[in-house]
């Protein structure tokens, strides 16, 4: 059981900036992960935790993202760091 609720941008008493948050969210990424879900409670934070990851991860990189995720995935399993 999720200690955050998982809000849903269909859902008429999320606020409007969470809604704002998901959407963004969706438009970057392709589809919403219950990552930006939990996150849409603090619409405010969870945008400055994307730009960071967007900024370590993918800001002036030279590997497609593709690539790159796959590099992330098999650090992340030789590391064993499991999600």
């Amino acid at each position: 059981m999720a200690r955050l609720p998982l809000l849903d941008e269909t859902d008429p008493t999320v606020s409007k900036d969470s809604r704002q948050f998901l959407a963004e969210a969706l438009q970057a990424r392709g589809k919403l992960l219950n990552l930006h879900r939990a996150l849409a409670n603090r619409p405010r934070a969870g945008r400055a935790l994307l730009e960071l990851i967007h900024t370590v991860y993918r800001a002036g990189s030279t590997l497609p993202p593709k690539d790159a995720e796959l590099a992330y995935l098999t650090a992340t399993v030789v590391n064993d760091c499991y999600y």
